[in-house]
């Protein structure tokens, strides 16, 4: 009998955990994927949300399964926030980058380095020159449409910021009609629109078909997959013979006594159990089951900041109702970013923040309000497409800062079909990330002068996005971070956590990429190791 079944195994069949299990396999190494969530496809879910009265969730079309509970299953998380909307999670193969808007920026230099430029946050223990090759990789994989001239920090005009060491592998997709008119009426105000980066192809790309504009990037995959998914890394991995288990919950990890992972075990949704070996572990579960297993297991806290320092970008959505119609909701779901306070002296006191014209087409909300104005029959009818036409979305992200006091909790007063615990999840809104909103409002005033508006902006805030940082952070020093620069957990050598939940900071950007430049590094390093 072997001693090890596997040289890898991968708790978590998302994308980042595809990537290091896909490293690994190219290496030559034995690698089995466990996944917690069942494998359903792209048309599946395409369906499911079309006939889900749930348009706002975005997790409902990959379902709710009791063995393996998400953030929106009824009671999961027992939540203490002081925002109008949490993060949805995915429990399913491909994980919660099947829903994402697709969008891939690159964190600036600075941001890799906020307490030693502007004295607030915490550092990274790595640079940007460190993840560059890996961001890079990671574009290529992923299959990025960008940019190559745009300054993306609104601070070095006329030149290309971040560096690269290659240009985008495709060129941006076509721009929309609403993106067009917003440049040319805003540019006078001193406010410029630049290209979002994005994992959605626009040309024929491994594989995949370009990009039509079928405007559901996000809600909640792509109909024809021009937009890269979780479940495409997860196939790639597989081509390649990593053995992929669904619908198995890791629950228990054993560690002898120096520390090191000696055997894990799971539950099939039906309650059989098994156990498996492996040299080496790694959990890529998102920020809040990689921290909740471990709590589970109490492994990783030396430092005691398992589970905490959480951030989730929190945001503002804006409704302006312009004097000439822009038919937002017509070609990419989210083309075009403001990123005149991304980076600068400001962040020594007020967080960063980048603003989009959010390409989505809100004729339900919209029809909506005009029911309840009492309209009906023809002036109704009017009505709508006036206002669908004529209404502009923007929001915003917000910079978060690590916050000890926020994070989350085994719950255990709540237990799944597996009796498994539930999640106390809390999280408030920092003064740093409150200071900006003077700024923001400065700015929303210059686009309502700009575009000709009369009525105040319809406003919400907070609300949250779906980005998990934090739970369990990446340091140099075990005192106060869970693991180090390699993703390795300090207080295990052979286990290695591959999440979003590793940042020391958020920046005001989507941190998908991020997540898969580092899986990338970790994915290389482990497999040189084993």
């Amino acid at each position: 009998m072997a001693e090890y079944d596997a040289d890898v195994i991968v708790i978590g069949a998302g994308g980042l955990g595809a990537v290091v299990a896909l490293q690994a396999a190219k290496a030559g190494k034995s690698v089995i994927m466990l996944e917690a969530g069942p494998e359903i496809p792209n048309w599946k879910v395409i369906q499911n949300w079309r006939s889900s009265p749930r348009k706002d969730n975005f997790v409902a079309p990959y379902g709710d399964y009791p063995w393996a509970p998400n953030s929106y299953t009824k009671g999961y998380l027992d939540k203490d926030i002081d925002t109008l909307r949490w993060p949805g999670t995915v429990r399913a193969v491909g994980g919660t980058s099947r829903h994402w808007t697709g969008i891939t920026w690159r964190f600036l230099p600075e941001d890799f380095k906020l307490q030693s430029t502007h004295g607030v946050g915490r550092d990274w223990p790595i640079g940007y020159d460190d993840l560059e090759p890996f961001y890079t990789e990671a574009e290529y994989f992923i299959g990025v449409s960008g940019m190559d001239s745009d300054d993306q920090s609104g601070k070095h005009a006329g030149l290309a910021y971040p560096h690269r060491s290659k240009p985008y592998p495709m060129s941006p997709e076509a721009k929309p009609y609403s993106v067009q008119r917003l440049q040319m009426r805003l540019a006078p105000m001193g406010m410029r629109i630049i290209h979002a980066p994005c994992a959605r192809a626009s040309r024929n790309y491994d594989g995949r078909p370009a990009c039509i504009g079928n405007n559901l990037c996000q809600q909640p995959e792509c109909p024809i997959g021009a937009k890269f998914s979780g479940e495409m890394a997860v196939e790639k991995a597989r081509a390649a013979g990593v053995k992929l288990r669904s619908e198995v919950v890791v629950d228990t990890l054993k560690k002898d006594g120096s520390g090191k992972i000696t055997s894990l075990s799971y539950q099939t949704r039906d309650g059989v159990r098994q156990t498996l070996k492996a040299k080496t572990y790694v959990i890529a579960g998102h920020a809040l089951e990689t921290p909740k297993l471990l709590l589970m297991n109490e492994l990783a806290n030396r430092s005691g900041q398992l589970g905490r320092n959480l951030m989730v970008h929190p945001g503002f959505a804006s409704f302006f109702e312009v004097d000439e119609p822009l038919w937002q909701g017509r070609g990419q779901y989210n083309h075009a970013i403001m990123v005149n306070w991304r980076s600068g002296d400001h962040r020594k006191e007020s967080a960063a923040f980048t603003m989009s014209p959010w390409n989505v087409n809100k004729t339900a909300d919209l029809t909506n309000i005009l029911l309840q104005s009492k309209l009906i029959g023809s002036k109704l009818d009017a009505a709508i497409p006036e206002a669908v036409g004529r209404t502009v979305m923007m929001l915003s992200i917000l910079e978060d800062l690590a916050n000890p006091d926020n994070g989350v909790s085994l719950n255990p007063n709540w237990k799944d079909a597996l009796g498994l615990p539930g999640l106390h999840f809390k999280y408030r809104v920092a003064d740093y990330t409150k200071a900006c909103l003077p700024n923001i409002f400065n700015d929303s005033a210059n686009i309502a002068q700009a575009m000709g508006v009369k009525k105040a902006p319809m406003l919400e805030y907070f609300i949250t996005h779906g980005h998990l940082m934090g739970t369990v952070m990446m340091g140099d020093d075990p005192s106060n971070s869970v693991v180090d620069r390699n993703l390795r957990c300090h207080d295990h050598e052979n286990l290695f956590l591959v999440t979003t939940g590793v940042y020391p900071s958020s920046t005001a950007v989507n941190p998908t990429l991020t997540g898969y430049a580092l899986a990338f590094r970790a994915g290389h390093y482990i497999a040189a190791e084993v």
